[in-house]
């Protein structure tokens, strides 16, 4: 085979906008790019090593009034300086942005491009980034319909701007959100004592919700979204709609699931290091060829279904090195079960790490995640099988329960019944006798009666006579 020569251009050319825009479509909703707000607070924690008092997130609902839009806004008490938000947040599709001087196995990264994308999208006026790290504040962010963040005013007034008190800074910052200290969570003002800055994200004018933002549906999907796990694990999390504290200034966790009766444990199960894809059969290594971890499938069960009302959370979900790297609903697995509804979980293999998508959803199409998708469905479909069974075994139990029970109560009615038709004709020893048959007449009858049994007689019917004898009652 000759050699391929050729003398590759000194510079790769990209359409920026046009690029931008493309990986942003994954967050045209707010269910989908608020918890990417979340999940950078998390990671700005992270990042530090913050003390579990710090690590406190807020997220602030204002509905907007007649001269005033609505906002939506996340507050941690991390801050970011000026060298952070040019060298990791402007940066489009940076992988490392999250990570990027930091050791903690804690944080979740992503692309790079998630909270920007949602700043870009799905705000009608603008969002803009208030922040204060070790005395020195900034203002960034971008209008409605650009990609290209930029300074508030100016990079001269809205960078490195000195802050001699940042809770003064902060108090400032709440106001135009119509908020303040005091309408924060117990909670956030520990981290305010030890903390030395705040990062506020504010979106103005939240699409798709004129001046009623549905807060409650938006918190109900942040304690249900799959990339919200990690975040309400690490962080506390509260939410504050209209000036009031959401649930009392109780934080955000996620919801409970009661597992099925008799699967209370979770059930773990090797991933081969050798997968076939369905679609071209060939066979996948899962461990890079040995040189990564084995991995494993951990399924749980919930006690009702969650088709639908824990839908956010009836997934698979993957995690490799850097976390969760995405995950796939259960109800499109190819699984024939009515027990599918009944099970989730979540998928550790190493291997699946390039996998990963810009929205952190379904992995890349390629082989090794259809092959471990196929294995899941398998190994789901086969768990699925063993309720079943146990279910059959139960009715058939139950069933044989119903007919003894039947028979017991047939068997109390004969015996009834045949106490009564022999009642008094017990014998001496206790032998039971026929009944005496009635008894004659004295002297001569005054008159004697035939009966039959049939008014016809003839072949193959049976005749029956009874002769009776009466008294003269004259």
């Amino acid at each position: 085979m000759s050699k391929f020569n050729y003398t590759p251009d000194e510079d790769v050319k990209v359409h920026e906008e046009g690029a931008i825009r493309l990986i942003s479509k994954a967050f045209q909703s707010h269910e989908s790019g608020l918890p990417e707000w979340l999940k950078n607070s998390a990671d700005a924690y992270a990042r530090e090593d913050a003390p579990e008092p710090k690590r406190v997130i807020v997220v602030i609902f204002d509905h907007g009034r007649r001269d005033v839009r609505p906002f939506i806004s996340c507050l941690d008490f991390s801050g970011m300086t000026s060298t952070m938000i040019e060298q990791n947040f402007r940066i489009w599709a940076d992988p490392e942005a999250a990570r990027r001087g930091a050791r903690s196995n804690a944080i979740q990264g992503g692309h790079g491009n998630g909270g920007k994308c949602y700043m870009t999208q799905m705000f009608e006026d603008h969002a803009l980034i208030h922040t204060v790290k070790n005395g020195k504040g900034n203002r960034y962010g971008v209008v409605a319909g650009s990609v290209r963040f930029g300074y508030i005013p100016d990079r001269q007034r809205g960078r490195d701007f000195s802050v001699s008190d940042f809770r003064s800074e902060l108090g400032n910052a709440l106001k135009p959100i119509k908020c303040s200290l005091q309408n924060l969570p117990n909670m956030a003002a520990e981290a305010i004592r030890i903390a030395y800055g705040f990062t506020l994200v504010t979106g103005v004018g939240p699409k798709g919700y004129g001046n009623r933002i549905p807060a409650r549906h938006l918190i109900e999907n942040l304690q249900d979204h799959p990339r919200m796990m990690r975040t309400l694990e690490l962080c506390k999390v509260y939410a504050v709609i209209n000036g009031e504290l959401f649930n009392k200034g109780r934080p955000l966790t996620l919801p409970e699931i009661e597992s099925m009766e008799g699967a209370e444990q979770p059930k773990v199960i090797s991933i081969p290091e050798i997968l076939k894809d369905p679609t071209s059969e060939n066979r996948v290594s899962t461990t890079n060829d040995g040189s990564l971890s084995a991995g494993s499938l951990i399924l749980r069960t919930s006690d009702v279904s969650m088709r639908w009302s824990r839908k956010g959370r009836h997934n698979i979900v993957y995690k490799a090195q850097s976390g969760y790297i995405g995950y796939v609903p259960v109800s499109e697995l190819d699984i024939q079960s009515p027990y599918r509804d009944r099970i989730y979980g979540e998928c550790r293999l190493e291997a699946l790490e390039p996998l990963k998508q810009n929205e952190r959803a379904r992995l890349a199409n390629s082989p090794l995640p259809r092959a471990v998708e196929h294995f899941i469905s398998e190994q789901v479909q086969a768990y699925a099988k063993e309720f079943e069974a146990r279910d059959r075994r139960r009715y058939d139990q139950e069933e044989k329960n119903a007919i003894s029970k039947m028979n017991e109560a047939l068997d109390r009615w004969k015996n009834r019944f045949l106490n009564e038709f022999m009642h008094g004709l017990r014998g001496p020893g206790d032998v039971w006798l026929p009944p005496p048959p009635p008894p004659l007449p004295t002297g001569k009858p005054a008159k004697h009666e035939l009966t039959l049994s049939y008014q016809k007689a003839g072949l193959g019917v049976a005749s029956r006579p009874t002769l009776r004898f009466f008294h003269d009652v004259r």
